[in-house]
């Protein structure tokens, strides 16, 4: 509604709750609409009350046979008329006392204030065409991270959603100079995927916002599931062929054999291998081009010259996914 702003009880940053008084919009017009609309209630009650006393009236000589029928007719459509005014007069005084609640603007949640448009003497208007408003309030617990999966990826989150505990936890981190961790819980997956981007919206409620702001960029580590027997190699180690994804693994004769594997996505510059490699073997990081199934090779850490090529162990710990 539209209004002038007599009291302000927020400023900037302000923390509040859900129903703080923020601000007080002038209220005389309306109090007088009310009193005005009260006594014109007042009135029309009382014209009922006359109307449904001559009803009675009429009905009792009607009985004498000292009134007409018609004459009964005319009081019953007086009481009808003066009930109809009396509701509508009760609608309007509803209507204005409604209207005086909207002058005390409220928190609707609790949470942090931003930056306060309006003070004593601002004129507000229902509908705001800068869509400022007077002032936004962020809810600042419990916060929410959203962020986004491939579509092949929808399985796993179902699953983490249904699953068993230790699925479906999410760990929160920040890229500053001092990073923040946090837990949250994977509570919201979209009903539909981006065809656009084919992923899959999802959200994370967090158990502490300690250190973390609304509209932050953060970091996300989901896990969807457990690979004990994964293994992790530099993600140049793996190649891509007619075959499929293949590793060069050294074997202990220092010659190598390529080897397929399944793999699932990469954490930073490493990959997750779930089949085709065990925990401690060693693979061919550099010049795998030259390579064939059975060559010999030479391990060594200077740049690399015909026939050298570098190694890498494979990390034996457990992966998550």
């Amino acid at each position: 509604m539209d209004g002038t702003i007599v009291e302000r009880h927020i400023h900037d940053g302000a923390d509040v709750v859900a129903g703080d008084l923020l601000f007080r919009l002038d209220d005389r017009e309306l109090q007088a609409q009310i009193a005005r609309g009260q006594a014109i209630l007042a009135r029309d009650r009382a014209l009922l009350g006359k109307a449904q006393a001559e009803l009675r009236r009429t009905q009792e000589l009607l009985a004498r046979s000292v009134s007409t029928h018609a004459q009964a007719e005319d009081a019953a459509a007086g009481v009808r008329i003066a009930a109809a005014n009396a509701s509508a007069s009760e609608a309007a005084l509803v209507m204005d006392q409604t209207r005086l609640e909207h002058t005390r603007i409220t928190a609707p949640i609790s949470g942090r204030a931003g930056i306060v448009h309006g003070s004593e003497g601002h004129v507000v208007r229902g509908s705001d065409p800068s869509g400022e408003g007077l002032v936004t309030i962020t809810r600042m617990s419990p916060m929410k991270v959203a962020f986004s999966l491939p579509e092949r990826d929808l399985p796993l989150l179902h699953a983490a959603l249904a699953g068993p505990e230790g699925k479906g936890s999410v760990r929160v981190l920040t890229s500053q100079d001092t990073p923040v961790s946090t837990e949250a819980d994977l509570t919201f997956i979209d009903s539909s995927i981006d065809a656009g981007s084919g992923t899959i919206l999802a959200k994370a409620t967090l158990n502490s916002n300690e250190g973390l702001w609304p509209g932050q960029y953060v970091r996300v580590e989901l896990t969807l599931g457990m690979h004990p027997e994964a293994a992790t190699v530099p993600l140049i180690a793996l190649q891509m062929g007619q075959r499929g994804p293949h590793v060069f693994v050294v074997r202990p004769d220092e010659t190598v054999e390529m080897r397929r594997v399944r793999h699932l996505d990469g954490i930073h510059d490493e990959v997750i291998v779930t089949e085709g490699l065990a925990p401690g073997e060693r693979v061919v990081i550099e010049g795998q081009a030259r390579l064939r199934d059975s060559m010999s090779i030479v391990e060594t850490a200077s740049a690399p010259i015909p026939m050298a090529q570098g190694s890498y162990a494979a990390d034996a710990r457990s992966v998550r996914r």
